[in-house]
């Protein structure tokens, strides 16, 4: 028989009595939850965020240690904070490798290897650009670096170089007739010699629009060398181009006004932007005329490539000016997606570990440097570190393995020599007195012998003044005046060359002359490149940063350090380097595995 189901209201109290125990329990979890798991969150991140910090560092360090070509190693990089906990969310990461994602740092400087040896191989030239102005320019070259590069490469003609520039795009124009205007030619002022303003504006004229027709722009050429070229002076022209010829005929008139140049005695330079190119016919054009083609595969490298051609022709001497330029790229970035420590970036980039937040960037390790005094100046030793290989992405919040190869390596250690000033204005003491012997005995009229004379009293003058703020370890005061002397020696040769040529100055004394002061000023140049030290140039989108931690680095060693930042590039110059040792490391990168 059924049992009647009793009523008791105590077991309904006690039932009563344990909800009411969960539900206060539950609101106390609640709290406990609330009040700890947001710091225990930030704990967790933080420490992530320092473990990844770390793990950048040993990449950095053994990177910069690994000098043997095929050594490998590895680094364990944590990608995410895994929190733990039934409450609370993985904070997620993302960790690339790019390769070429625009940043560059490159490191430069000049230096004398020979003193001794003194002849003058100056090479003068009649240069015309050719400059592409089609419609693909548009997105090949978004921010008209062809434009800044040509200015630069002008910027480097000396006297007596003369410079003109052809826009071309359907058909071929000279500036300023491009935009309505009067042609420039190679003898127009501004062209013809320092400073070369007029055709550096005359650049600006360029636009980007139309086809593309570069035979019609090299027989334009031809025709200003053979109607206003100096036969004393070099012919060169540099074609720049992003594509191919689009116009009916223009492959044929490029090959042939190529013959013409040639036959000329004009040699031509190719450089192509980009991939949509037809390089055969390029390098045909520059094979035919002893140029050599160039490919830019981005906008940035034209102006390497610019320089590149200039110390084919720029002034240079046995005794001075060499130019040692080593680029660096590639960059492991690590993007940390934290919700309660600040969400983070974290980028390897030129042998640096930089730190982006939302407030700013800060680089936290600077490129592996290191900076010893000397009498004079300064030794400094630089590791500059780039990375190649295949550009990867991973996300999550696991560990992932980057593996390190290092394709090759190298090392260079550079004594830097200096002239001293007070020889400098001891030798230009004995040119001056030279010159003035043999103007006494009728070689140059007085007023012309006074034109060059007395530059050259200024020059002597400055540079022993010069070199008594050096010796008092005023190198900025020494710097200043060293760079007047120059400018005496530049007018002293302007006014040889002018009595020379109105018949005042005898030929033979002006050339010798000439080069006596060129020589000097060589030896000026090399004292002021001494002083220019080391140039780092950095662009990146934390350029500022850049600039801050090499003058918070640097600022309080003698000689110093100065820094210019102008959008994404920073331009560091560590200066009076007496010796320079570059190591240089090329390392592959890849994603081993959890």
């Amino acid at each position: 028989m059924a049992r009647a189901v009793r009523h008791d209201p105590e077991g309904v109290a006690s039932t009563v009595g344990t909800i009411f125990t969960i539900v206060i329990v539950l609101l106390f979890i609640q709290i406990v939850v609330a009040g700890v798991m947001p710091a225990r969150e930030y704990e967790a991140e933080w420490a992530g965020s320092i473990g990844a910090i770390d793990s950048f560092g040993r990449l950095r360090a053994g990177a910069q240690v690994a000098s043997e070509a095929g050594s490998q190693f590895a680094v364990t990089v944590p990608v995410g904070t895994s929190l733990g906990g039934p409450f609370s969310t993985p904070s997620e990461g993302r960790l690339s490798f790019l390769p070429g994602d625009g940043f560059a740092m490159s490191v430069s400087l000049r230096f004398v290897p020979n003193l001794q040896a003194a002849s003058v191989t100056k090479v003068d030239q009649d240069v015309i650009l050719l400059m592409d102005s089609s419609g693909s320019m548009v997105w090949n070259d978004p921010t008209r670096l062809r434009i800044s590069s040509a200015k630069e490469y002008v910027g480097q003609l000396t006297l007596p170089d003369r410079v003109a520039v052809v826009d071309f795009d359907s058909d071929a124009q000279f500036t300023r007739a491009n935009v309505g205007g009067p042609v420039h030619h190679l003898f127009t002022v501004g062209h013809n010699g320092p400073p070369y303003t007029e055709a550096q504006s005359d650049l600006d004229t360029i636009d980007a629009s139309g086809s593309t027709n570069f035979g019609d722009a090299i027989r334009i050429a031809n025709d200003e060398f053979v109607a206003y070229g100096d036969r004393t002076h070099a012919w060169v022209m540099i074609l720049l181009t992003d594509g191919r010829n689009t116009v009916v005929g223009a492959d044929a008139m490029a090959r042939s006004e190529a013959l013409e140049a040639k036959a000329l005695g004009t040699t031509i330079f190719t450089i192509g932007l980009g991939n949509d190119l037809n390089e055969p016919l390029l390098r045909e054009i520059a094979d035919a005329t002893g140029g050599t083609y160039y490919h830019a595969s981005t906008a940035a490298e034209i102006r390497w490539i610019y320089l590149e051609i200039s110390r084919r022709y720029t002034g240079s001497f046995q005794c001075g000016s060499v130019e040692s330029l080593e680029p660096s790229f590639g960059t492991l970035e690590l993007f940390m997606a934290n919700r309660r420590y600040p969400a983070q970036t974290l980028r390897l980039e030129g042998g640096a570990i930089e730190v982006r937040q939302r407030g700013g960037s800060l680089v936290r390790e600077g490129p592996p440097i290191e900076h010893r005094p000397t009498t004079d100046g300064a030794s400094l030793s630089l590791t500059l570190l780039t990375f190649v290989g295949e550009p990867w992405v991973t996300n999550g919040v696991r560990n992932e393995i980057v593996q390190l190869r290092v394709l090759g390596a190298d090392r260079v250690d550079q004594a830097i020599a200096k002239v001293p000033l007070d020889e400098t204005g001891a030798e230009i003491r004995t040119a001056r007195e030279e010159f003035a012997f043999w103007a006494d005995q009728g070689a140059a009229t007085p007023s012309a012998a006074g034109a060059v004379e007395t530059p050259l009293a200024e020059a002597e003058r400055f540079a022993l003044w010069a070199d008594e703020n050096q010796t008092a370890r005023d190198v900025e005061g020494a710097k200043f005046l060293a760079d007047r002397a120059q400018g005496q020696l530049s007018t002293a040769v302007v006014a040889l060359e002018e009595g020379a040529a109105r018949g005042e100055i005898q030929g033979w004394l002006a050339s010798s002359t000439r080069d006596t002061v060129l020589m000097n000023a060589c030896r000026l140049d090399q004292w002021r490149n001494w002083y220019d030290g080391v140039s780092i140039r950095v662009t990146s989108g934390s350029a500022a940063a850049w600039a801050l931690w090499f003058e918070m680095e640097f600022s309080d060693r003698w000689p110093g350090v100065t820094t210019g930042t102008l959008g994404d590039e920073t331009i560091v110059s560590i200066h009076a380097v007496d010796r320079f040792i570059l190591a240089t490391r090329v390392i592959e990168l890849s994603l081993g595995g959890a």
